[in-house]
């Protein structure tokens, strides 16, 4: 199904940009990355990734358009990874006022901080193959997301199934969030992942807890606080502390979502918007490894330049 969106929408491309229907836009980041590790056996490492965006997006109705994502990533240092060109997003999106279903390639999002599952920084490759629905009534929102999980994501290279849904319910100013993952035959013990987490703003602050737990019959659990600090409006302060055992969040050739398994420590990040189109974001990240007690620290600088 997907391929026959993308062929579609390859073919629809001229005739679209003709009637001035095609809508193009773009984000092109910088990041500097230095990691430390306290241990004999492992090198340091530092490097430069450079990573490139570009979505075409061409509306079919008022309510119906298809979406084609280019992205390209690029390394110097020492990084382990190697260079990515890619079509790695596409498909078909319908949207109103309460409701948005999408269906292709495309990047998802469980949990209320993106530990359970996170691919929205992946670039050229590491998508889902499926359908994602999100909705909201009232003080409920709801989201559904299936599919197939790229098998780049994994060291035996092979796709797996994906299902994930989420349910929020928001009083006030708070919000309650309840979250279940499964992803089959993963590499750890476990399946099966659900996650609650509570959020509310206060003042200039806005807090989060999120606790998560597996199928594993050992090393299930995780737990992480949060705190977003937005002193102006061109600035924010992010504060998340955290343990994730070893089975508590699924694990592919790294984590699956926004932070590594079997770790317990703090991440510490400012983002400055320097104009509407550009912003800095500094990154410190302070753990250790649960098992064997190794201390890593990671620094991140990156420049975003929207267009």
């Amino acid at each position: 199904m997907t391929y026959l969106l993308l062929l579609i929408f390859l073919l629809s491309l001229p005739n679209l940009a003709q009637a001035q229907q095609l809508i193009m836009e773009g984000k092109t980041t910088v990041k500097y990355e230095s990691r430390q590790y306290k241990h004999p056996n492992i090198a340091n490492m530092d490097f430069v990734e450079r990573t490139i965006r570009l979505t075409g997006t061409a509306p079919l109705s008022a309510r119906t358009s298809l979406f084609l994502r280019l992205g390209h990533q690029s390394y110097s240092g020492d990084a382990a990874d190697s260079a990515k060109t890619a079509i790695d997003q596409y498909g078909l999106r319908w949207k109103n006022a309460r409701t948005t279903v999408t269906i292709g390639s495309q990047e998802t999002y469980i949990g209320a901080s993106g530990a359970m599952f996170d691919n929205s920084l992946n670039v050229g490759e590491g998508m889902l193959q499926g359908i994602d629905i999100r909705d909201k009534r009232g003080h409920n929102a709801y989201h559904l997301s299936s599919g197939r999980l790229d098998s780049a994501l994994f060291d035996d290279n092979q796709s797996r199934n994906f299902f994930g849904m989420e349910w929020a319910r928001y009083s006030g100013s708070i919000r309650l969030l309840f979250s279940y993952l499964r992803i089959p035959n993963l590499p750890t013990q476990a399946d099966d992942f659900s996650g609650f987490s509570i959020s509310s703003p206060m003042g200039k602050a806005e807090w989060l807890t999120e606790l998560i737990h597996s199928s594993a019959p050992t090393e299930n659990q995780a737990f992480l606080l949060g705190m977003k600090y937005y002193p102006t409006k061109q600035q924010t302060i992010k504060l998340i502390i955290g343990k994730l055992l070893d089975n508590s969040v699924p694990k592919g050739k790294s984590s699956l979502g926004g932070y590594d398994n079997g770790i317990r420590g703090f991440q510490l990040s400012t983002i400055h918007a320097l104009t509407p189109s550009n912003r800095l974001a500094v990154k410190y990240s302070h753990v250790k490894t649960i098992t064997g007690n190794m201390p890593i620290r990671k620094m991140e600088i990156e420049y975003t330049q929207l267009f």
